[in-house]
């Protein structure tokens, strides 16, 4: 797990006030002793590494993480521009997140296949659809960059075209066109929208992706993509297009992109499916880690530049 970009002391203090704990009880869910919490609190004393694992854990199991993710993304400058000029940067970007998105959806390719099918190499052992479901992934990527920018209205025709490109050569999912049948989803039993009602939801979400947040930008775009998910407006390509439409939110707005991970699957799900249930928390919690990720591949990048 990355660590928050915060100090170990401001996590313990956010720890005592978020979560109403005494110090004494803050030792116990760090199990440590009072002292050393005391030695660190007012001591001034750097906990071990191995004690900072354990206080960054535990800060975020107990405290909203996005406040000190939105302060910490909005020193990197503005991410549209480090992704377009730093090519080394986009390249990692777009290599990281085609993969990612690509194995949450149960592609076999592997970080350096998926890499040798970037770079137009040979894979060998692989079927063409699986070279073109990453080379797919990673034009779409390519094309949201070209497109965005501070303050980018999210269009249907936006979200059509990204479609048609993740789902070039699959003319059996009738790519950049909304679905037009029932379809079911294995991991909720929440029923989606009939198709004739697909073209309406949409309307109202891209409203709402647009609309400028009463709250964090985290928040509102963890929400939008629930929703997203929730009318699963087209046969195939739903979780690819509405990660990149997530990106797209969160990089207008100036914020890095959120790497979710194929490790973070079972912590995805489970916040889609708490979201059924009008608990947004989980979800935001995860996709506020992701964009830690994209702060620090940002920030990493940016480094080696300079």
């Amino acid at each position: 797990m990355e660590k928050i970009p915060i100090n170990d002391i401001e996590k313990l203090s956010a720890i005592l006030t978020e979560a109403k704990v005494s110090k004494s009880q803050l030792a116990k869910l760090l199990e440590t002793s009072y002292r050393n919490v005391h030695r660190w609190l007012e001591g001034g004393i750097e906990p071990q590494a191995v004690w900072s694992k354990k206080i960054d854990e535990v800060f975020k199991e107990t405290v909203d993480i996005v406040p000190f993710i939105d302060r910490a993304a909005r020193t990197v400058g503005d991410p549209i521009q480090l992704l377009r000029k730093n090519e080394n940067l986009r390249d990692r970007f777009f290599l990281e997140v085609t993969y990612h998105s690509n194995a949450i959806e149960g592609s076999r390719m592997t970080m350096k296949e998926t890499e040798q099918a970037l770079e137009g190499k040979n894979v060998r052992g692989k079927e063409p659809f699986e070279i073109f479901e990453a080379v797919n992934h990673r034009n779409a990527l390519q094309s949201m960059l070209e497109e965005i920018k501070p303050g980018f209205k999210i269009t249907e025709d936006y979200i059509l075209k990204l479609h048609s490109i993740v789902m070039y050569n699959f003319h059996n999912k009738l790519p950049g066109k909304y679905r037009t049948g029932y379809v079911n989803l294995t991991n909720t039993e929440i029923k989606l929208p009939a198709a004739q009602l697909v073209p309406g939801r949409m309307e109202k979400l891209i409203a709402e992706m647009n609309k400028k947040p009463e709250q964090s930008i985290i928040k509102s775009a963890a929400i939008c993509h629930y929703e997203f998910e929730r009318i699963h407006p087209f046969f195939d390509g739903n979780g690819r297009v509405g990660r990149i439409l997530l990106n797209t939110q969160l990089l207008s707005h100036g914020f890095p992109p959120a790497l979710i991970r194929i490790d973070d699957q079972g912590n995805y799900y489970l916040g889609l499916g708490r979201a059924d249930m009008g608990e947004f928390n989980s979800l935001v919690q995860m996709i506020g880690e992701s964009v830690l990720r994209g702060f620090q591949l940002i920030q990493a990048k940016n480094k080696k530049i300079k």
